[in-house]
């Protein structure tokens, strides 16, 4: 049960660290968007697809993105290569993809 609590505690530690990296590097929509795209990519793509303002959705899918894989990888290992598969192809799709905004 210790190694189980330590790491929800890395997972947790984890994903704080990357939102805060990404909301700084945003700067307040001054900034630049590349880290939100290459670390969240499913909540940037949506974003760009709806319009192109960051909402409750793509919010709560960053906040739950790296507990999810997390969570997938420890039930299914050999999945891991299909995780960080779809999780590149949507980051390359999301640096391609320009709007107005970002």
């Amino acid at each position: 049960m210790g190694k189980t609590i330590s790491k929800t505690i890395l997972i947790a530690v984890i994903t704080v660290t990357l939102l805060l990296f990404v909301v700084l590097s945003m700067g307040g929509g001054h900034g630049t968007y590349v880290l939100a795209k290459m670390i969240y990519p499913y909540s940037m793509f949506i974003t760009i697809k709806s319009g192109g303002a960051i909402g409750f959705l793509e919010i709560v899918l960053a906040i739950i993105q790296i507990p999810i894989y997390s969570f997938i990888i420890y039930k299914q290992p050999k999945l891991l290569y299909l995780i960080v598969l779809l999780h590149i192809v949507f980051a390359v799709i999301c640096l391609n993809l320009q709007t107005e905004t970002f």
